[in-house]
């Protein structure tokens, strides 16, 4: 997880800014998210706000920032496990599991344990979302557990063509209040000059966004916001 990722402001909305190779396929709007383990006053956080799916990430966006300056965070689709859906007889669907830190001493091989996080959709069913959530997460962490791990990293697990080949297809549930984007919503000026790397977990380093919830939230703005070096640690051939 990498807290306050670089965001863009279009027609007066932030977005997640792009990295090359991206494509962010929906926005769900009327969620809520929940993230413990962070240096907030209480150790979590808590906001209502929007999400998107992307070929590699989910990024929720809070309607506000917290007095840490904590604004947004994503959640890198090859780190998540124990992911589950819950549908409750009584409450909202919701969305949990837990996702390594981007820190030192963090990921699958770290003394660090992963956040948990949760995430609640208010408004409307999951029909479109969670079909499209669970090819892509699935893709991707099982690209990330073979045995050839140590290696040689593999190709993007979710290649944009592939994702977008499946909005494509989508079912749309008219029950789910999701935006489906066909065209992406970005600028391509304003998409990212370097990718996320994975290489790390085959012997390299990774370079990612600040995991600092402490950092100065990100402020709207015409361009895709500067954001220090940080790395995802290394998983380790299974």
């Amino acid at each position: 997880m990498s807290s306050n990722p670089a965001l863009v402001e279009c027609q007066g909305e932030l977005f997640p800014a792009p990295f090359p190779g991206e494509s962010f396929l929906l926005q769900r709007e009327g969620v809520m998210g929940e993230i413990d383990g962070l240096r907030t006053a209480n150790g979590k956080w808590s906001s209502k706000g929007r999400m998107f799916l992307s070929n590699i990430r989910l990024v929720y966006i809070a309607s506000a920032a917290d007095p840490s300056g904590l604004v947004a965070f994503d959640l890198p689709l090859v780190y998540m496990r124990n992911d589950k859906l819950n549908q409750p007889i009584f409450g909202c669907n919701n969305l949990s599991g837990q996702v390594w830190p981007a820190v030192s001493g963090g990921g699958p091989g770290g003394a660090l344990p992963p956040h948990d996080f949760k995430i609640y959709f208010k408004e409307g069913g999951i029909g479109t979302f969670y079909p499209l959530y669970y090819t892509l997460t699935e893709r991707a962490k099982q690209s990330f557990a073979g045995p050839s791990a140590a290696q040689s990293a593999p190709a993007q697990p979710n290649p944009a063509q592939f994702a977008e080949g499946l909005v494509s297809r989508a079912f749309v549930d008219p029950n789910d209040p999701s935006t489906i984007y066909l065209s992406q919503p970005v600028d391509e000026s304003l998409r990212l000059p370097t990718a996320p790397k994975y290489a790390a977990n085959y012997g390299e380093d990774e370079s990612y966004l600040s995991m600092d919830p402490g950092a100065p939230s990100a402020p709207p703005m015409s361009q895709a916001t500067d954001q220090s070096a940080g790395f995802y640690p290394a998983i380790p051939p299974q």
